[in-house]
């Protein structure tokens, strides 16, 4: 992975504010698009009906239950969900005792990870080269030089990890329930995020070999980071339908996501005329920054979050929407400024919480769904305010993970999710 410079970066966010906004609606169906912003009863409306109009099965956040994918008691522990048997699992040594750790074979051994939050700094090169291959993704060359790590899982919950390289270096991350190829669970040039049962598990962190057959190792940083389902940033397991695709998305999902544009509160509008706070008492901003340093100022106040904003509204008249309007209802400031979307086919009820982690640094965020639908590029998992972003040190289109909090009375904002 390349760092981009500034001015590239600052020019990608911008574009993808206008370009992932395309149907800032997120609605297929014409009948929804002619009133972007339903009442107050109707956008709070939770009924089963009103959730599920489709007939699908839906939990909290819109998530279909789905044949492999590990409810959040991972009662089986099995093969399906990545992790080892229960019986096998040792839940009776602590992490200080490594009896746990396999016999190594052969040298050299995987390094052993003796808990969590796990941050490594390597070089590939001069490693050696025992997988070309894996199972997860059998047609990507991964013929060079890997190291490899080992650790345990004692409860469930969600692994997380994520790698950086530099220039003309490529390590990608390989997630395995044994020290073979073909025991590969997930893979990623750049994170992973898996839901796991108690086990034990590896992770090869191997060097990429390019179309002209040429190796890329080199030295590489690795942060390894595990969430308990039981500790205080759980997430809930399920999938989610998207529009535009009849595939489910499972959650909780990693991957890239978009930085957006902000919205225009309820405080900033005359539907909350005793808030003192009205920026916009006859309508809408008339231009992509009008007002918006005094929305920042608001913002900051609410949230007690200071950084450097730069965004500007969220843009206008695709296909009808006014500058910072989003698909629902106007959020409260305190929601607009941790608010995410994704694709939802149904939407979530209006912030409902959500949990955002970088992968490769832990830093976590409680999100407010519900608000905005996008992007529409459905390769994204969703996107993400800049002062999301800006939290947890990531850029327009890093990866993030997203998942629906089990403990929806969280507080919005920064959260610490060490147990």
């Amino acid at each position: 992975m390349q760092i981009a410079p500034l001015a590239l970066i600052l020019a990608l966010s911008l574009m993808a504010c206008v370009a992932d906004s395309g149907d800032p609606f997120g609605l297929d169906d014409p009948a929804d698009a002619d009133d972007p912003t339903p009442d107050a009863d109707e956008a709070l409306d939770t009924s089963p009906d009103a959730v599920d109009p489709e007939g699908d099965d839906l939990d909290a956040g819109g998530l279909a239950d789905t044949d492999g994918i590990v409810d959040s008691g991972a009662e089986d522990g099995g093969a399906e969900d990545g992790g080892a048997d229960d019986d096998e699992a040792d839940t009776d040594n602590p992490m200080d005792d490594l009896s746990w750790v396999p016999p190594c074979e052969a040298e050299p051994c995987p390094i052993v990870i003796e808990g969590f939050p796990f941050q490594d700094i390597r070089d590939t090169r001069g490693a050696a080269s025992r997988f070309d291959r894996y199972a997860c993704a059998p047609n990507t060359n991964e013929a060079g030089p890997e190291i490899t790590y080992v650790f345990k899982i004692d409860e469930p919950g969600v692994l997380l990890m994520g790698v950086r390289d530099g220039a003309n270096v490529d390590i990608d991350l390989h997630l395995l329930d044994a020290l073979d190829p073909d025991a590969c669970l997930d893979r990623d040039d750049e994170s992973v995020g898996r839901p796991l049962s108690p086990g034990v598990y590896f992770i090869a962190a191997d060097s990429f070999v390019n179309g002209a057959g040429q190796p890329l190792p080199g030295e590489y940083e690795i942060g390894v980071h595990f969430i308990a389902d039981n500790g205080p940033c759980g997430m809930a397991r399920g999938a989610i339908p998207r529009i535009g695709n009849d595939d489910l998305l499972p959650m909780p999902a990693t991957g890239p996501i978009v930085l957006e544009a902000h919205l225009v509160t309820s405080e900033e509008h005359e539907e909350n005329i005793d808030s003192g706070m009205m920026l916009f008492p006859d309508g809408w901003p008339d231009a992509i920054d009008d007002g918006i340093e005094r929305h920042y100022e608001l913002s900051e106040r609410v949230s007690g979050f200071s950084t450097d904003r730069d965004q500007p509204w969220a843009p206008c008249c695709e296909p009808s929407n006014e500058f910072g309007q989003g698909s629902s209802a106007r959020p409260p400031a305190i929601a607009e400024a941790w608010y995410i979307n994704m694709r939802w086919r149904q939407r979530p009820a209006l912030g409902e919480r959500y949990l955002v982690v970088n992968p490769f640094n832990g830093q976590a965020v409680v999100g407010a769904a519900g608000y905005e639908n996008g992007p529409g590029d459905l390769s994204r998992v969703g996107g993400a305010c800049e002062e999301i972003h800006a939290h947890l040190g990531t850029r327009h289109l890093d990866d993030m993970t997203f998942g629906v909090a089990l403990d929806q009375s969280l507080p919005y904002g920064p959260i610490d999710c060490a147990p």
